[in-house]
């Protein structure tokens, strides 16, 4: 395989940025989206199989790549070592309550000095890195923008898995809903001067690349392979990671954090619900599981289930201490 075919560098330098992935958008024309880097690059995964590759050759560079990707994180953690994940589900719907305390609370943490991460995708990933993006702004122009994504009568998709066809052909019907879902996101986030803009980190993956890749954050650590991606995300936040209600996914990450801290260092871990819920105790219930495997470590007075958007900044503030080792007892 020649590595002139390849629609990436295998060997790049630096994280992708949204003008890399979205650099053939055009608000005015639905057909653009098709032809963006980040459509380009998940046209090639499928077509070569997504993971395992089905050539050897794709497989190596895709490695590469995906080592390149991770170096790249490891030079922005040292300008940004103070880093807070936010996890959640993909379906969140712009603008609502939800997607406003999480957007809210991201604003509050980047202008504590926090670089805040999450999967980079859309839901309550979406307003993570909205938040941050303005936290030089006060909160009434971060609201104003929410309101301008929800006026917006586009809708993701429920078919966006099948953007991409296993030959790699794209599905034009779907790109072009696609494109009116970034279009907005796009506008809201090029109003701010660049100067003006919040930094934070998004880490997708192609292989859930028909879920757009969020403009709002800055940096996008993409990778192809999601078990790379997921354990390093996790791995991440380590002043904190913050789990907001989601589902299979969510649960996932939340395991994988507490495997972690069980036997590491024990970074907090929070699990916010709505307000006047108690998602993580009734409807997914994994406070009792979270108690019955970490509730005689020293670390698990780090644990916070809370209702409250103010408590969960409170509460990370804090303990944003606590990143030299382990907790005390």
């Amino acid at each position: 395989m020649e590595s002139s075919a390849l629609p990436f560098n295998p060997l790049r330098d630096a994280l992708y940025t949204p003008g890399e992935l979205f650099d053939a958008f055009d608000a005015s024309d639905p057909s653009s989206y098709e032809r963006c880097s980040d459509t380009a690059i998940l046209r090639y995964f499928v077509r070569m199989g997504k993971n395992p590759a089905r050539q050897t050759g794709a497989g190596t560079l895709e490695a590469l790549h995906d080592n390149s990707i991770s170096r790249a994180i490891q030079a922005l953690l040292v300008q940004c070592p103070n880093v807070i994940a936010i996890m959640g589900g993909h379906g969140m719907v712009r603008g609502d309550r939800n997607y406003c305390e999480i957007a809210r609370i991201s604003h509050a943490l980047t202008g504590r000095g926090f670089l805040l991460t999450s999967g980079g995708g859309p839901g309550a990933m979406e307003a993570t890195h909205l938040g941050s993006l303005f936290y030089k702004r006060p909160l009434s122009q971060l609201n104003r923008a929410i309101r301008a994504l929800r006026k917006s009568a586009a809708k993701l998709p429920k078919n966006a898995a099948e953007l991409v066809r296993p030959d790699g052909s794209v599905d034009s019907a779907i790109a072009r809903a696609l494109h009116a879902w970034i279009a907005p996101a796009l506008e809201v986030a090029q109003s701010l001067p660049a100067a003006d803009r919040g930094i934070s980190l998004g880490v997708p993956t192609w292989l859930y690349g028909f879920e757009p890749t969020t403009p709002f954050a800055a940096y996008s650590a993409k990778y192809f392979q999601n078990s790379i991606r997921e354990d390093g995300l996790v791995t991440l936040g380590v002043k904190g990671i913050i789990f907001a209600e989601g589902s299979a996914g969510t649960v996932q990450e939340i395991f994988q954090d507490a495997a972690q801290n069980f036997y590491g260092t024990f970074y907090p871990m929070v699990f916010l619900s709505s307000p006047g819920k108690r998602f993580w105790e009734e409807q997914l219930p994994v406070r009792p599981l979270i108690k019955a495997l970490l509730g005689s470590h020293p670390g698990y007075k780090n644990v916070l289930f809370t209702d409250n958007a103010d408590k969960v900044v409170s509460f990370l503030e804090r303990r944003s201490e606590l990143r030299a080792g382990p907790a005390a007892g």
